[in-house]
């Protein structure tokens, strides 16, 4: 992820022309201009501050940290484009620069305005560590070792109410920044985990939002992880049925499904040991490889289509007794993505809208038979039980109904947020268009054709409207290929 720079230490108070009127910011809204190359002179970093417990507004106020980057062009619409992270516990404001870069059609006529979600990157981050740099090991373990467990909640507590740090309470977070800004309506533009805060944002606050893009829709009756181990094995077999229709694929590995199979069988027995080589040095280090964390290598490698395109060469050398890569995947997926981003606003939010709500028993049963298996499941709940859960609205989890024109996309083999959660999202999104991407997964990158969805999402924001919106682009996009060997 695209890092923000510093903030400039002295801030000014500014004020923005808007399409009718000029508007004074109030003094708790600060922003100051801060470099990102190619707009100079139109970007903007600060803060604005609200208090932790909206509810009583008294106590503690936080600050969170916004980018907001002014329209390029000479005609400049009143209505941004507003930026929702994943995770939960992803940075707003790191993909800044990204999403500028992505799509400067709309940053010509549209305003973009980012802002970390409270208890993330630089608003009041709720950050954990829960793993020792210096042993490769402790990254092949639980998911949040309890002990860390315990002692983030006891450091952040001295500090924080984590039981304030909810997507609803965001949600009202991120309207009073527009109404801050002299907005009247936002186009928001969630992936992943941002597509459930904005929804959240549009159930609440409907009549500001103009559209919404929805890319990997979970929907807030999406507990997670209930569902990863069959939305895993549904992704798995697809990519492994993708390369035995590949020539080439199905040449290299013709038994990868019954290597996959010999590979889980293997593992299920216990873990192996493997010699790696530590990051930055020479020196080598044996370390075990458990089912579990060889699974969650595999889940994470079918987020992406270029990892995806990997998964049957690594099975294929797992069969065989080379478990190094699939080791080496198990390494990196948790030292640059379980281990960043703020761990504890994402047990402050799955805590209270996810695990609570998974019927007992029905996530073991959805595990059975499955590579991944119910691991996550059994680790989250145990560190559930460790963190103080905050209340949620009766209707919380209800469907989000609305008549606002939204674009869903989905990537067919998506092992997070499946087809069947936009599906499951556009019942009750009246003027929605869910579009499946072919081959596509949690992500695109390294898709042939993916210009077209590009062009899709600027036209919608153009219009304003999903309908004459011509999708015939998609049925061309196409995965590049898979990999042999490693280069």
């Amino acid at each position: 992820m695209i890092k923000i720079l510093s903030f400039i230490a002295i801030f000014v108070i500014i004020t923005l022309q808007s399409a009718s009127a000029v508007r004074q910011f109030e003094p708790k809204l600060i922003l100051t201009d801060c470099p990102i190359e190619g707009l100079a002179g139109k970007v903007k970093c600060g803060t604005y501050e609200v208090y932790e417990n909206r509810a009583t507004k008294k106590g503690r106020k936080i600050t969170l940290k916004i980018v907001y980057i002014r329209a390029t062009g000479d005609k400049r619409e009143p209505d941004p484009f507003v930026y929702f992270a994943g995770g939960p516990g992803g940075s707003a404001t790191a993909d800044a620069s990204g999403l500028a870069r992505a799509f400067p059609q709309i940053l010509e006529h549209h305003d973009m305005l980012f802002v970390d979600q409270r208890g993330t990157g630089g608003s009041h981050p709720l950050d954990c560590k829960f793993y020792d740099a210096a042993d490769l090991q402790s990254y092949l373990g639980y998911f949040f070792p309890l002990d860390d467990v315990k002692k983030c909640r006891e450091q952040l507590e001295a500090n924080s109410d984590l039981k304030l740090y909810t997507t609803t309470i965001a949600a009202d977070d991120m309207d009073e920044v527009r109404a801050a800004f002299g907005y009247e309506r936002l186009n928001l533009f969630g992936g992943s985990y941002g597509t459930r805060a904005a929804l959240t944002y549009l159930k609440r606050h409907p009549q500001h939002v103009r559209t919404a893009i929805l890319h990997g829709v979970s929907p807030t009756d999406h507990f997670m992880p209930s569902d990863f181990p069959v939305q895993t094995e549904r992704a798995l077999q697809g990519v492994l049925a993708e390369c035995l229709a590949d020539k080439v694929c199905s040449e290299a590995f013709p038994n990868i499904k019954e290597e996959a199979k010999s590979v889980l069988a293997q593992l299920i027995k216990g873990p192996v040991e493997v010699e790696v080589q530590k990051p930055k040095s020479s020196e080598k280090v044996k370390v075990k490889l458990s089912r579990d964390l060889a699974a969650e290598a595999i889940r994470y490698m079918l987020y992406s289509p270029v990892a995806a395109g990997r998964v049957p060469l690594i099975l294929h050398l797992a069969s065989q007794g080379n478990y190094v890569p699939l080791t080496y995947a198990a390494l990196q997926y948790r030292q640059n993505l379980v281990a960043t981003g703020s761990n504890g606003m994402y047990l402050s939010v799955t805590c209270a809208e996810d695990l609570p709500w998974i019927k007992p028993g029905e996530g073991e049963r959805m595990a059975a038979n499955t590579f991944l298996g119910d691991y996550r499941l059994r680790q989250q709940r145990e560190a559930c039980a460790l963190w103080p859960r905050a209340k949620i609205e009766r209707d919380y989890s209800q469907p989000v109904k609305s008549d606002v024109p939204v674009l869903i996309l989905t990537g067919q083999w998506d092992p997070v947020t499946p087809p069947s959660n936009g599906e499951r999202a556009a019942k009750t999104l009246m003027n929605s268009l869910h579009v499946v991407v072919p081959s596509g997964a949690h992500g695109l990158n390294g898709l042939e054709g993916t210009d077209c969805i590009d062009d899709l999402i600027v036209k919608f924001v153009e219009s304003g409207t999903t309908k004459g919106l011509d999708t015939a682009c998609v049925k061309n996009i196409h995965r590049k290929g898979f990999a042999l060997k490693f280069q």
